[in-house]
């Protein structure tokens, strides 16, 4: 028998649910093994059922889209005698949802030295008097807990994976859902270390960089540049276009930086002012220019049916992509997520939305899309039908699938 088994619930809404293991069960399986505790984990996504599960305690990872699927896999579970616990963005900001459901812990925010006290509890072990360690001094993701090679995104034809050099985000933008509005950053030295561990260990040589904003500290960013200099390695990253001045895209592209994701969400300033983005049309048009200047490709995500939208402010929306010209988009609905602002606090919003037995996913399947919101000037219907047109008229042919 295992301590514990971890459970990532599979996202059936996504076109592609393989294309990167979950970190955040193989951060928890790696520290607790660290520890001593015998960890096993199952990514629903790659086709693991509950009759694999060799644990009496489970651990289960959800985020706010998977809460329908992760629900019905603890209901079988719990029918079976076993001990739950949910973690993860979801139970962060729904602690009574989870524990209606059938959950016995529901741990809030980041779940290493929670977790591992909960076990030691539960399975009867020495008393943990440990203080929580910091998040850059935990060990690497374990990698070889999940068949990481079976997930495939790739970058420059290169098979990618991702890593992660920073937890939380010191934004507060309106529709944005999170564990924690504390940054933590991984120093330089170390985020160069686990690249070169993993590209020695597994044969990558492409990395996904999940930051919710990479370039975040310029002087970081030219040390992990400086250290990588003579490796032939290949990039994609997410950041703000205000953290993209033009010496930060050349750095970037002497990384090695293919494509560089930005959350531009509108191309209205009313929009971007309201929902607290900081940002304007303008430095995001000059951010993608900037990129295309020193060779690195541009993804623009873009949200329709946030507060205040109305048919001219997605009018400009369109307008901005033809100004801008990125090279790809994602076109998402708007899906009021539990821990945003707007979510609690709707009437300060003027927003109306719908979420019990609703499906929150905003980015799935093409022609599947379900809006919850209606604004003043438009309904869930015509938010719908904007993305989709929106979407089929200005992404790329070739990645319409």
């Amino acid at each position: 028998m295992k301590d514990i088994t971890l459970i990532f619930p599979s996202s059936d809404f996504l076109l592609n649910q393989t294309m990167f293991p979950p970190l955040g069960i193989l951060y928890l399986a790696s520290y607790l093994k660290e520890k001593g505790l015998n960890v096993q984990c199952l990514d629903m996504a790659l086709g693991h059922t509950l009759d694999m599960v060799e644990s009496d305690i489970v651990g289960i990872s959800l985020t706010t889209p998977q809460r329908e699927s992760a629900f019905k896999i603890a209901r079988e579970l719990k029918q079976q005698g076993k001990l739950l616990i949910a973690g993860g963005p979801h139970p962060t900001h729904m602690e009574q949802e989870c524990l209606n459901v059938g959950f016995d812990y529901v741990i809030k925010g980041y779940g290493e030295h929670k977790l591992y006290n909960i076990l030691i509890k539960e399975l009867c072990l020495f008393k943990s008097d440990e203080t929580e360690p910091k998040a850059t001094d935990l060990p690497y993701p374990d990698r070889e807990a999940l068949p990481i090679l079976k997930y495939e995104q790739y970058i420059d034809g290169r098979q990618s994976t991702p890593i992660l050099t920073a937890r939380g985000c010191n934004n507060s933008c309106s529709f944005c859902s999170k564990i924690s509005r504390k940054l933590k950053l991984q120093s330089a030295e170390r985020t160069i270390n686990e690249m070169h561990h993993v590209a020695e260990k597994y044969g990558f040589s492409a990395f996904t960089i999940y930051d919710d904003s990479f370039t975040i500290s310029k002087k970081r960013l030219t040390k992990i540049v400086e250290g990588i200099k003579n490796d032939d390695f290949r990039f994609r990253c997410f950041c703000r276009s205000d953290l993209l001045s033009d010496e930060v895209c050349e750095l970037l592209a002497k990384m090695g930086m293919d494509t560089v994701g930005i959350g531009i969400e509108s191309g209205s300033d009313d929009i971007l002012k309201m929902n607290m983005k900081r940002s304007t049309k303008d430095n995001n048009t000059q951010a993608i220019k900037r990129l295309h200047k020193h060779g690195i490709k541009s993804k623009a995500f873009l949200i329709a049916g946030l507060p205040g939208e109305t048919h001219k402010t997605i009018s400009e929306t369109m307008e901005w992509i033809e100004e801008a010209s990125p090279d790809d988009i994602a076109m998402s609905v708007f899906q009021p997520l539990p821990g945003s602002h707007i979510f609690n606090n709707p009437k300060k919003w003027n927003i109306d939305f719908s979420y019990n037995g609703q499906p929150l996913w905003y980015r799935g399947k093409p022609d599947e899309y379900v809006s919850n919101v209606r604004t003043d000037e438009l309904s869930t219907h015509q938010i719908v039908a904007y993305r989709d047109f929106i979407e089929k008229k200005y992404k790329p042919q070739e990645l319409l699938k």
